[in-house]
């Protein structure tokens, strides 16, 4: 991978649609998170909150304070005396991290699956009909894929747990992206795992559907910097 300090200039891109009651803290807060999910910035790059202040136009006390909110998250690390960086991950990180996601994702579809609802069923299918050539871009993909297994999760009523999966998400997103993006072929696999996924849910058969599901996670599991 060829590391590139991010043009401070791009940042903008990444800032969501704010609602009315915002804070601006929230809007820095998931400017950054969908810059560093995104892979705009490479792991172990330092974040200068600084430059970004001046490219967003605000003080510097919201950025200090996202960037204490995307800590909390394990997304960037405070080193005393040096700065803030985005967190790199080692083997170590990395097998803790997807044996964590897989044990969650497991529970979370499981309660999902005795509660989901025809509304719910009609919600994924929606994402399961995008066409396969329009998520050839890996990072759409990674939206519709995040977007999937939220919808799986989200029947269970079990937000708690289905937040932390996608923090768990957001910390392997930049590996995912600059050191471990799937092929053309392995995409394809991966669309169809989610439709193998989505029929054994359908039919409530929490034991294939929580089995393929753990066998698809584990498919993308990125390599370290080690």
């Amino acid at each position: 991978m060829k590391e590139k300090d991010l043009e401070m200039s791009d940042l903008s891109k990444f800032a969501p649609m704010a609602a009315f009651n915002t804070s601006i803290e929230m809007i820095v807060q998931e400017t950054l998170r969908n810059a560093i999910t995104h892979g705009a910035f490479y792991p172990g790059q330092e974040l200068d909150e600084v430059a970004i202040a001046k490219d967003l136009q605000i003080s510097r006390m919201p950025v200090r304070q996202s960037m204490s909110a995307l800590e909390a998250e394990g997304l960037v690390t405070r080193i005393p005396r040096k700065g803030v960086f985005v967190t790199a991950l080692d083997k170590h990180d990395l097998e803790e991290i997807y044996t964590t996601r897989v044990a969650l994702e497991e529970v979370a579809i499981r309660a999902a699956i005795d509660k989901f609802t025809e509304v719910d069923l009609q919600k994924i299918e929606k994402i399961l009909a995008i066409p396969d050539e329009e998520l050839l871009d890996y990072a759409k993909f990674l939206e519709i894929d995040k977007e999937f297994h939220f919808l799986l999760y989200a029947p269970s009523g079990w937000m708690r747990v289905t937040k932390y999966i996608q923090q768990l998400r957001n910390n392997t997103a930049t590996y995912r992206i600059l050191k471990a993006p799937l092929s053309a072929e392995q995409l394809e696999f991966s669309l169809n795992d989610h439709h193998a996924i989505f029929d054994a849910y359908r039919s409530r058969n929490a034991d294939l559907a929580a089995t393929l599901l753990r066998e698809h996670t584990l498919k993308t599991s990125p390599a370290s910097d080690e």
